[in-house]
C-alpha cells in the first residue's frame, strides 16, 4: 500500500500539472519504500536527491504557466516555492551529512503535509484562472 494515495480529489483539471503532482506522489511513495525495506543510505538518498530535482523542475514549470496566464498572486505563490525549496534542501543535506541521526518520520511527515496542502489548498487557489485562460484561448481558435 502506498505511503500517500492519489486520488480525484487533487486533480487541478489541468492535465501537465496533475500528471507533474503524481509524479511527486510516486517519488515520495518510492522514498518510502526503499526506507521500509531497508536500502542502503545511497539509494535513499539519490531518491531524496530526485524528489529535490523534481520539485524545482515542477515549481518552474507551474510558474510559467502562471505567469503566462496572468496569475495575481503569482508572487505570493513562487514565494511559497520557495520556501518550500528550502525546506527540502535543508532536509537533504541533513541526509547528506547525517543519515545516522536524520528524522525520516519527521521528513515523511513534511513530505505528506506539504503535498496534500500545497495541492489542495495552493494550487487550488490557481485553476479557476489557468482554466478561463485555457478556455479564452480555445474561443479564440
Amino acid at each position: 500500500m502506498p505511503f500517500i494515495e492519489w486520488s480525484d480529489s487533487y486533480n487541478t483539471g489541468i492535465p501537465d500539472i496533475d500528471k507533474e503532482h503524481q509524479m511527486l506522489f510516486a517519488l515520495i511513495n518510492d522514498l518510502y519504500d526503499r526506507v521500509e525495506t531497508g536500502s542502503a543510505e545511497e539509494s535513499v538518498k539519490a531518491t531524496i536527491e530526485a524528489l529535490v530535482d523534481y520539485v524545482s523542475y515542477h515549481f518552474a514549470r507551474e510558474e510559467g504557466l502562471l505567469s503566462v496566464c496572468n496569475y495575481p498572486d503569482l508572487e505570493n505563490h513562487m514565494a511559497t516555492h520557495r520556501k518550500l525549496q528550502n525546506q527540502l534542501e535543508t532536509y537533504r543535506q541533513s541526509y547528506e551529512h547525517h543519515p545516522e541521526a536524520f528524522d525520516m518520520k519527521d521528513f515523511m511527515g513534511f513530505l505528506i503535509h506539504w503535498l496534500q496542502d500545497h495541492i489542495l489548498q495552493t494550487d487550488m487557489a490557481y485553476t479557476p484562472c489557468v482554466r478561463r485562460r485555457v478556455e479564452s484561448i480555445v474561443d479564440c481558435a
